[in-house]
């Protein structure tokens, strides 16, 4: 797979900091590169699949990700959801007629 590699710069100070919290180079590279990728698809970017592609996880696990973020994995409008509610209630109305 070819790969694209970008480049983020810190001023020594805050890198210090985040050294002594325990956060290498890895380390930053994989938050960095999660968070982008949530980011990205919060924004519409990139699809759930691709996202968690660029997060290097599983699908499910991306998705758990998400969820725990606060992050909507589904974008159900208002008008879909009085829509399923409306055809829940006929299918319950009609399996009370049947009985």
């Amino acid at each position: 797979m070819n790969t694209v590699t970008l480049e983020m710069t810190f001023p020594q100070p805050i890198y210090l900091a985040l050294q002594s919290a325990g956060l290498n180079r890895e380390k930053l590279r994989e938050r960095a590169t999660r968070n982008l990728a949530i980011q990205l698809y919060a924004d519409g970017h990139l699809s759930l699949g691709k996202a968690a592609e660029m997060a290097d996880m599983p699908l499910l696990n991306f998705w758990l990700l998400l969820v725990e973020r606060g992050v909507p994995v589904f974008d159900y409008a208002e008008e879909d959801y009085e829509a399923d509610v409306d055809t829940v209630r006929r299918l319950v109305a009609q399996k009370t007629e049947t009985k």
